[in-house]
Order: C-alpha cells, then sequence, then structure tokens
C-alpha cells in the first residue's frame, strides 16, 4: 500500500477518535471524493439525538502539509478546483492538517479565506480536539444561519434533471411535491417524486434512471445541508447505500424550513420550471405548484390508505 494512503488513513483516524470524545459522528465520505473527506454531525451531550449541526472536513496527513510553517501559523495552498467546490458547497468548511510525526493536528475555517488567491492560513494555537465542539458549533451555527431563504432557493433551482423532449425541471419542483406544508412536513417517498416525473412526461408512462435517482440523492443532500428539515440523513444513507432504495421518510420541516417554503410560494413566478410543463396548459404559476403539490399529496395519501386496507397500489 502507498505510504502516502497511510498518512491520510492516520489524519482520518485521528478525526474518527476526537469526534467519539466530543459527541459528534465522523461520516466519511463514501466514494468520489470531490474535496470533501467526510462529515461532523453533532449530537446533543450524552444522547443520540443530533442537533441538526454539520460540518463538512477537508483533511490532509502529513509532514509535507507542514513544508510551509513558521513558529505561529501553517500556511496551506489548495487548488483551484478544491476552492471552487468549497465555494459553491452549502456547508460550512473546515480544514484539517495532521502532522503524524508530532501528532500535532490544526484547523482552520476555510470559506471566510477564499476570496482571494493567497493560502488558507491555519494557527497553530487551534489545535482540534474535543475542546473544539464549542468552536466548531459555533461556525455550523453561524454559516448554517446565515444564508436567507431566497438563496436556498436559488441553489435548488440550479439542481436540474432533464427529462423527456429536453423537458428540464430542478429542485424547486421536488420540493413541492416533497412538502406537504398544510401539515408542515417534508416527505422523501418515491411515489411522489414519480407524480412529478409524470406529470413532466405527458402522456402517464416513464421508466427511472441513474439520472434520477442521482437527482433524488443531489435534492436530499442540498436540503439537509441547509437544516430545512429535522435530521434525517442517518436513515437515508442507510436505505440509500446499505439497501440500494430510496427510503421513505416523512420529517417536520424546520422553522428555516418552513420560511423558505412560503416564501417559494410566495414567488413562484421567479423559482418554477413553468417551460418543462407548458404541455399541461396551466394558468399561472400557482396553479401549476398547486397541481405538482396537489398530485403529489394525493398519491401519498393513496398510498397511505391502501397500506392501511392492507391492498398492493397499483
Amino acid at each position: 500500500m502507498s505510504v502516502n494512503l497511510l498518512q491520510e488513513d492516520k489524519g482520518l483516524v485521528k478525526i474518527h477518535t476526537v469526534c467519539t470524545q466530543m459527541d459528534a459522528i465522523w461520516r466519511p465520505t463514501p466514494c468520489h471524493d470531490l474535496g470533501i473527506d467526510g462529515q461532523i454531525e453533532f449530537l446533543e451531550p450524552n444522547t443520540a439525538c443530533s442537533t441538526g449541526y454539520i460540518i463538512a472536513i477537508q483533511s490532509k496527513s502529513g509532514p509535507s502539509y507542514f513544508s510551509n510553517e513558521d513558529n505561529d501559523i501553517v500556511k496551506y495552498y489548495p487548488d483551484r478546483k478544491h476552492r471552487e467546490y468549497w465555494k459553491r458547497l452549502a456547508l460550512p468548511v473546515i480544514l484539517i492538517l495532521h502532522d503524524p510525526e508530532r501528532d500535532l493536528t490544526v484547523y482552520s475555517r476555510v470559506k471566510n479565506q477564499l476570496d482571494n488567491s493567497g493560502p488558507i492560513v491555519l494557527s497553530k494555537s487551534d489545535v482540534f480536539s474535543p475542546s473544539v465542539r464549542d468552536d466548531f458549533l459555533g461556525i455550523a451555527k453561524k454559516d448554517m444561519t446565515s444564508m436567507p431563504p431566497a438563496k436556498i432557493l436559488d441553489e435548488l433551482k440550479i439542481l436540474t434533471l432533464f427529462r423527456e423532449k429536453g423537458r428540464m425541471i430542478s429542485g424547486i419542483e421536488f420540493l413541492l411535491a416533497s412538502t406537504n406544508a398544510a401539515s408542515g412536513y417534508f416527505e422523501l417517498r418515491m411515489c411522489r417524486v414519480v407524480t412529478l416525473l409524470e406529470l413532466v412526461a405527458s402522456p402517464m408512462g416513464i421508466t427511472i434512471g441513474n439520472n434520477d435517482y442521482d437527482f433524488i440523492q443531489r435534492n436530499v443532500m442540498k436540503i439537509h445541508a441547509h437544516n430545512i428539515t429535522a435530521p434525517f440523513l442517518e436513515e437515508f444513507e442507510h436505505m440509500w447505500y446499505g439497501l440500494e432504495m430510496v427510503p421513505d421518510v416523512a420529517v417536520p420541516l424546520s422553522p428555516l424550513g418552513m420560511d423558505v417554503v412560503g416564501y417559494l410560494w410566495s414567488n413562484l413566478g421567479t423559482y418554477i420550471s413553468e417551460g418543462a410543463f407548458a404541455h399541461l396548459n396551466f394558468e399561472d404559476p400557482t396553479t401549476l405548484a398547486k397541481m405538482i403539490s396537489e398530485d403529489a399529496q394525493r398519491e401519498s395519501d393513496r398510498l397511505d390508505t391502501s397500506d392501511r386496507l392492507g391492498e398492493v397500489p397499483k
């Protein structure tokens, strides 16, 4: 095995060890690392209940990453693709550098240092240890609550999927099909997604492929990253990766989530993908949004009724 891989593993082990000591879950990126090695999700002290606050971690391990250091700081020079990725990521980003030879592990917040092309500067006084929990939570709360509903909707709008005849939908329609605004709940259900895709297709009759599943996953990760709902990522990942299926999840919208959904319904003309549904001959954006939301809710209710009666949904 490559010495470099072993060095990197030592840094990841360090992160995992510290997380177990500060009421947090270390969740490594399972595959296709684009610039984030994993996430730290914070739990309420001495419980298995999530706080809902998550931080993305980029880890670098080995003496070479400390080649630009003096008595007080370490400088790290990220490549351009990582800079761009960190800027776009909805989560707060922390860089952690680990030197196994000295057992020295330091960290720094990243996003506030991306406006120029200089290095990411890490103070040697910012040692990664269980005592940083409050500092990390402060970073998460600051970054996660500073984004207004309009900005969150802008990010959902760029999560796009092309379907039949080049019709493009976005995370906006996914959110409309997956939320019950009246009850204040988000429901991740395949029947809701299928209903949305059937509305795009016309005439009905669709197939579900890899692009559609990727669309679902990207929306789930964005919704979770912005704390729009109560936490459900652990359940999602268990079903998604372990059983390779779309889970059936219903969780309350968070106060921020309610604000986001309310803002969307007040500004539908700005966000909804009207062109993808032009064949439905709707009168205005509100009519279209109601069609998406109500059809998805009707199918979800029908499935629940069928389950209660012991029937197999047709």
